[in-house]
């Protein structure tokens, strides 16, 4: 009995312990900082989901206007945020070396889906992972994809032509999208998400993103509290989850295998890489697991944040008829028919490349990047004379959200305005005051498909749709605190999606 009350009073005692230690930490060193409170530091309403990640950590930002960085408090950790775009760059890109890995651990024994994706690994396993991921990725592999990506923009076209009467949610149109090119692609699977409203996978998936109490806590300690996480064995997925994917992939390849069956997608890949090693007399290179993990990196990378992009995109040029005039002008003018797909000609759509580009600025799926110093460095801007020391250990955090709407980088942020991205304009601004995809060596392995395929939605949609907003106002979203690490409105996008018949079926 007394040995167990000594067990509570410590473990009572202990964080307290460890608060009067570190909330001191950034005025030791003199450098500007936002008051935490005990136990939370800084994030409180992010814990109780009163606000999303984005928000909070935009208070924060804009508590350090005309500083180059400054101080804060995740629980009891301190961790600093980068304001400085050329700080941002030496994170990414000159010091490197001393920020190799994400802010974020889960397990990998526990969790082989999230602790085998390229995310969560440093040094030679995350080479190996991303090469994996990349090497499937080339333009040459993408045109292969070509066929199963046609038929499923037939699919999203016919459904909308359906449903064209009724304002759809963006989310939910174009995560059947997502959800059915990467199924196509990654797995090899028809999940027939605009058809079958019980698709098991789009079941699956659904559940992987709407985690849950268990799950967001499982991913508050991924991020904030790792040593408790490993201590309590908590997780993001079910082991429902990892079971299905693992099972379909063994199924998928023993078919594959037993029936002489080859086909254009990320599975084959890994297929002809065990098969590879087999005819040299060695074993298999993957097991199941790991092939279930390496195809669920399109899904985890791609599904939730393609789709939050595509709903905002949709919703930005149905609120901008000029917007949606001149891009739909574009294309008939380029001539781009997507059975006849020519990747120059869909990177010739220069217009539509900018309202992309507006769009992650205004509505960046994922608001904030955080990376882990795995050596001391010294980060500077020579021209603004900054000297910063980053200890071992520490988290930095890189406000993307803020950075894309500060005013200083962007004027009149709030307004939707895609020739903000002209190159003319570009070039005026500092280079890291903008980077959806990261940057460095650890930017988005898989943008270029991602792009294409979304790209490819946009010009359907454009092309043979007027696009009308619900809303038909330019009023702030609230954003929804439930879905604490991603950028998404709280009501959803409503679009009405109504056929032009300008078109003939050939020209889809």
């Amino acid at each position: 009995m007394i040995g167990m009350l000594l067990v509570l009073i410590i473990l009572l005692l202990l964080p307290l312990l460890l608060w009067r230690r570190t909330k001191f930490y950034w005025e030791k060193r003199k450098i500007p900082y936002v008051p935490p409170t005990f136990p939370f530091g800084n994030i409180k309403d992010i814990i109780f989901m009163h606000k999303t990640l984005g928000e909070v950590y935009d208070e924060i930002y804009w508590k350090f206007k005309d500083l180059p960085y400054g101080g804060m408090y995740r629980f009891i950790s301190p961790s600093i945020m980068l304001r400085d775009p050329e700080l941002i760059k030496a994170v990414f890109v000159k010091e490197f070396n001393s920020f190799q890995g994400n802010d974020w651990y889960v397990d990998p024994k526990l969790e082989p889906i999230l602790g085998l994706n390229p995310f969560n690994l440093v040094g030679s396993e995350w080479t190996r992972s991303r090469m994996a991921v990349t090497s499937s990725l080339t333009l040459c592999k993408i045109k292969g994809m070509m066929p199963q990506i046609y038929f499923i923009c037939d699919n999203l076209k016919a459904y909308l032509e359906l449903n064209q009467n009724e304002f759809l949610e963006g989310y939910d149109v174009f995560g059947k999208y997502t959800t059915d090119i990467i199924a196509s692609c990654a797995f090899g699977l028809d999940s027939q998400s605009f058809t079958d409203s019980k698709s098991k996978l789009r079941e699956v998936s659904s559940k992987m993103f709407n985690t849950g109490i268990k799950g967001n806590l499982a991913l508050f300690c991924a991020l904030y509290m790792k040593k408790l996480g490993r201590l309590l064995k908590f997780k993001i997925f079910s082991d429902e989850i990892n079971d299905y994917f693992v099972a379909i992939i063994k199924e998928a390849s023993d078919y594959r295998i037993k029936n002489g069956i080859s086909r254009n997608d990320f599975l084959q890949m890994l297929i002809d890489a065990n098969l590879e090693h087999l005819q040299q007399g060695k074993g298999p290179l993957y097991n199941y697991q790991e092939m279930a993990a390496h195809c669920m990196t399109f899904f985890l990378d791609g599904f939730e944040t393609t789709s939050i992009f595509l709903a905002f995109i949709v919703h930005e040029i149905s609120l901008n008829p000029k917007v949606q005039t001149t891009l739909r002008n574009e294309i008939q003018t380029v001539g781009l028919k997507i059975r006849d797909f020519d990747f120059e000609k869909l990177n010739g759509l220069n217009y539509l490349d900018m309202v992309l580009k507006e769009t992650l600025r205004k509505h960046p799926p994922g608001t904030t990047m955080a990376r882990l110093c795995n050596k001391s460095v010294v980060l500077t801007n020579p021209k603004r004379n900054i000297s910063l020391h980053i200890e071992e250990g520490m988290s930095v955090t890189l406000p993307m959200y803020s950075l894309h709407n500060d005013p200083e980088y962007f004027p009149n942020p709030e307004i939707f305005d895609p020739l903000r991205f002209t190159k003319e304009n570009i070039a005026k601004r500092p280079e890291f005051c903008y980077f959806p995809f990261g940057g460095g060596p650890r930017s988005c392995p898989g943008y270029k498909f991602a792009y294409t395929m979304i790209k490819l939605a946009v010009v359907i949609t454009v092309l043979h749709f007027n696009l009308e907003s619900k809303d038909n106002v330019h009023t702030k979203l609230e954003l929804n605190p439930l879905n604490t690490f991603f950028h998404s409105a709280k009501d959803g996008l409503w679009v009405r999606y109504t056929s032009l018949k300008t078109k003939s079926d050939e020209d889809v």
